[in-house]
């Protein structure tokens, strides 16, 4: 299959679908890149980067998430071709640790993620790295990480399990083997040689060079997004980092043509067919996944941080690529329960892959405004129940005494039962909060924060409605006395 110029209609079509796309999923600006072979088909901008009104253009830099995790695997292949990085060596020779798991996890274990780190487990560390914000801060969260699992790591082959903590410890052993940051090799070895001059490595740099602004939905509008989770420097190797559809095209490109990009090289085919290629097949690569959209395999990955999401697409057979970025990003946006890896971005570029190949397009899904219409419908149910029975509670509590024919002792234990039941929620939602017992719970309160704040709502009347039980039974027991 061959894509001709950009004058023809196919892309009228990609037109089309990406702005009945954008309504639908209500997405305030998007960037889309298509390449094919050795050169870029077609740039375009959407919608608008930010509140202002500024419109995107395929120059617009966006968070590109886990994305990133590609471009942390092409640092160490590139040092490994160099010699300088061993990839069946234990990590203990690069990383400064006395925990035993270093002994026998390896560099390319922690490639394909097969090290035994699960993702859960990172969430703590990624609410307390956001206090650090200095130049140290990936060093100090990869030693964390070690501290974290290297401690209790055993030494027995693994399943695949993605963690962010795997390319936070590749990261690492990057700027300890070539001697730089972490963010300065990664401009000098991969965004100069292949000009991806609206690429960053900072919020910073990014936000002065026109950072689409990231937003967040709350109860289905789309907000932006103002918060410290924006960037998280400690993670960076594995989620941090800001491109445009421009230069992630020119990356795309290096990575379909054996890691040359016009007149430069930056890694070479074995290492990048190695980078693309997973251990077992449905695992992990280096970086990339592989799947498949009408019968066509593809390699791809998404990614996904606070108020941004991205998808990347290669068809090996087409020499095809496809980038999509979009400034909004929430929990809802996934598709649950089973595939929250596959989001709005993911659906837009297999929409795009198959207007491209004349395959019809696969249904989306349920919109934006249809999700949260259900959501919200419930939402909304649930609350006027809980109104309702305060409202019954109330009226049985302060109105007038009427005693119940019930055993007394019977009638005290079910109320404190329910006076118990209905502080309970309050207190748990206090636990979390005020601790990180459960981070996920923090986790969520950043990605669907409407939804926290209704739960929150939802606890504080039924407190009142515990009060409320706690005045019946002191009723009930005053006109037990007199009796």
């Amino acid at each position: 299959m061959q894509i001709e110029g950009s004058g023809t209609s196919v892309f009228s079509e990609v037109d089309t679908y990406i702005a009945r796309e954008m309504k639908r999923q209500r997405l305030p600006g998007l960037a889309l890149g298509i390449v094919q072979g050795d050169r870029i088909l077609y740039l375009k901008g959407y919608g608008q980067a930010d509140s202002a009104g500024r419109p995107v253009t395929p120059e617009t830099p966006f968070g590109i998430g886990s994305i990133g995790k590609s471009i942390t695997a092409m640092a160490v292949l590139q040092l490994a071709e160099e010699g300088k990085i061993d990839l069946d060596a234990p990590i203990q020779r690069y990383i400064p640790t006395p925990y035993n798991g270093a002994k026998f996890i390896t560099v390319r274990q922690l490639l394909n993620q097969t090290s035994g780190f699960t993702q859960i487990s990172t969430f703590s560390n990624t609410l307390s790295s956001i206090n650090v914000q200095d130049q140290d801060a990936l060093e100090k969260n990869a030693l964390s990480y070690a501290e974290k699992f290297l401690k209790r790591a055993v030494q027995t082959a693994q399943p695949f399990r993605y963690s962010n903590a795997n390319y936070v410890l590749l990261g690492y052993i990057v700027q300890q083997v070539s001697g730089q940051s972490y963010g300065d090799y990664v401009k000098e070895h991969i965004f100069t040689p292949l000009s991806m001059q609206d690429s960053y490595v900072t919020l910073d740099e990014a936000a002065e060079h026109g950072l689409a602004k990231p937003h967040r939905r709350i109860f289905g509008y789309n907000v932006p997004y103002e918060g410290p989770y924006i960037y998280i420097p400690g993670d960076a190797p594995a989620g941090y980092l800001y491109s445009s559809a421009k230069d992630m095209s020119h990356y795309l490109l290096a990575q379909m043509n054996g890691g040359r990009f016009g007149d430069h090289s930056v890694l070479s085919s074995e290492s990048t067919r190695l980078m693309q290629t997973e251990p077992v097949p449905g695992t992990y690569a280096m970086g990339w996944m592989t799947d498949h959209i009408n019968g066509l395999q593809v390699i791809g990955q998404p990614g996904g941080s606070i108020g941004f999401q991205a998808q990347t697409y290669m068809v090996p057979e087409q020499q095809l690529g496809v980038i999509v970025f979009a400034n909004v990003l929430d929990a809802i946006d996934a598709s649950w329960p089973n595939k929250t890896h596959v989001i709005t971005t993911t659906h837009i570029a297999t929409g795009v892959i198959s207007l491209l190949n004349n395959e019809p397009i696969a249904g989306s899904g349920l919109s934006i405004s249809q999700k949260y219409g259900i959501v919200n419908g419930l939402l909304f149910l649930l609350g006027v129940w809980l109104l309702y029975t305060i409202y019954r509670t109330a009226k049985r509590c302060l109105g007038p005494w009427s005693p119940d024919k019930s055993n007394p002792a019977e009638i005290s234990i079910k109320v404190t039962a329910r006076i118990f039941l209905n502080f309970a929620g309050l207190f748990l939602i206090l636990l979390l909060s005020m601790t990180q017992v459960v981070p996920v719970w923090h986790i969520a309160t950043i990605y669907q924060p409407d939804l926290i704040l209704w739960l929150k709502v939802m606890t504080v009347l039924m407190a009142l409605k515990g009060s409320l039980e706690m005045t019946r039974l002191v009723r009930s027991r005053g006109n037990e006395r007199k009796m």
